[in-house]
């Protein structure tokens, strides 16, 4: 995993080079949100996951999830551009 750091602003949020924008989902493990590309204007799917919440288990599945999704190079499936960190969200 990437150690790049997870920034939250005060009016914007940013993850990386992302703005993040509206929520399009919730789910188990986190939250979806829409990210803009500051730079490109590409919009990108965002999950935020909380460390805090999450079992051990759970955190186990969510990091094997981003392994196997760094491994997949298909047009059909999702692709993993990259991992954001810190101590608390991923």
């Amino acid at each position: 995993m990437s150690s790049k750091e997870l920034t939250v602003g005060q009016s914007s949020q940013y993850v990386g080079p992302y703005r993040l924008e509206k929520t399009l989902g919730k789910g188990q493990t986190g939250l979806v949100k829409l990210g803009v590309h500051c730079i490109t204007g590409q919009k990108v799917a965002v999950k935020i996951v909380n460390r805090e919440k999450l079992s051990e288990s759970v955190l186990m599945k969510v990091e094997r999830e981003i392994a196997i999704l760094k491994l997949i190079e298909h047009p059909h499936v999702l692709k993993l551009h990259d991992v954001y960190e810190n101590n608390k969200y991923l």
